[in-house]
């Protein structure tokens, strides 16, 4: 199952935002968005971010 955090993060690469933009969104360092999507890919067997909002159920509409 997803964090909020990392189903933000995916939802906001969806809609083709940077990680440093994430970041900056969600007042974290880049690392920190780093790691919560790649804990986000490992949650969902994913191994492609496409795959990962693929399996989330995320689009750039959402």
């Amino acid at each position: 199952m997803l964090s909020p955090l990392e189903r933000s993060c995916l939802r906001w690469l969806a809609k083709a935002r940077s990680i440093e933009d994430i970041a900056r969104l969600e007042a974290k360092s880049v690392r920190e968005i780093e790691e919560c999507l790649a804990s986000a890919m490992a949650s969902l067997e994913a191994k492609t971010i496409e795959d990962a909002l693929r399996k989330a159920g995320i689009s750039a509409s959402d």
